[in-house]
């Protein structure tokens, strides 16, 4: 346990005494950003589309219809609905590939600040580097993907079924971003894909026992900060203040947790 004591006071003391900080925390800003502007871009589109369905599901009735008239009616209105359909599908393929962008450039680049921060080096920008945290971050993509299409073809009325398949995305989540987080961590390290999500699955479970209360080190700061913080609520100004001693928090995690990779 000394691993997890000692880098938890040295990432402190790493991340206040390096000048990559305000890059770390200008990168996690222009992700959140990015992220409040690519949902801002769709959302009104989406709205659109729900309001011509919910309006289309009202108008539909099939005991009223009569004659060819009846049917070419009937025929527009469900081709409305499917070019309503495909377009809300296209509008959140959309919204996930300016997220997912965003996540490889903004965090790509957060997390190599975090590097060079606890390497105590200079910071490097590759092209190279970019593209493999966009592999990585598409393995993980995929992943998740795979779960709302689990959920998708398990949607039931059932309410022991509804309970069970909550269980399931729950765990579901947190084995995967448990996963995720220690492979980039390992990646930064080495920026090799395979390699950094082969450690990630071997060390994850063979060293648990290290990850586990790293993480918990994590929650439980990130839980004290925002309940200290929810004392001075009424404060003028505090939530830009808490988002950015959130963003201070999660470059500082990183550090925190890439210290550990670096000892195992």
């Amino acid at each position: 346990m000394k691993i997890i004591y000692k880098n938890f006071l040295k990432s402190w003391n790493v991340l206040f005494k390096w000048k990559y900080l305000g890059l770390a925390l200008l990168a996690e800003f222009l992700f959140f950003i990015a992220v409040i502007t690519s949902w801002l871009f769709v959302s009104n589109r989406l709205i659109q589309n729900y309001d011509i369905l919910q309006e289309m599901a009202g108008s539909i009735n099939p005991d009223s219809i009569i004659g060819e008239e009846s049917l070419q009616i009937l025929s527009g209105q469900l081709n409305v609905i499917q070019f309503a359909l495909k377009d809300i599908y296209l509008t959140l393929f959309l919204l996930v590939l300016l997220v997912f962008i965003s996540f490889a450039v903004f965090k790509g680049f957060s997390w190599l600040a975090v590097k060079s921060i606890t390497n105590k080096e200079k910071l490097k920008l590759k092209l190279n580097y970019f593209l493999k945290f966009s592999g990585l971050t598409l393995f993980w993509t995929l992943i998740l993907v795979l779960l709302f299409i689990v959920i998708i073809f398990n949607i039931s009325s059932d309410a022991a079924e509804k309970m069970g398949m909550e269980i399931f995305s729950i765990s579901y989540l947190l084995i995967m971003l448990y996963f995720a987080v220690i492979s980039y961590a390992y990646f930064v390290k080495d920026e090799k894909i395979w390699k950094s999500l082969k450690n990630a699955f071997l060390n994850g479970i063979k060293r648990i026992y290290i990850f586990v209360p790293v993480f918990l080190v994590i929650l439980i700061v990130f839980f004290l900060v925002s309940n200290l913080l929810a004392i001075f609520s009424r404060i003028p100004y505090i939530s830009f203040i808490f988002i950015i001693i959130f963003f201070v928090l999660c470059v500082w995690a990183r550090v925190y947790l890439l210290l550990v990779v670096k000892e195992l």
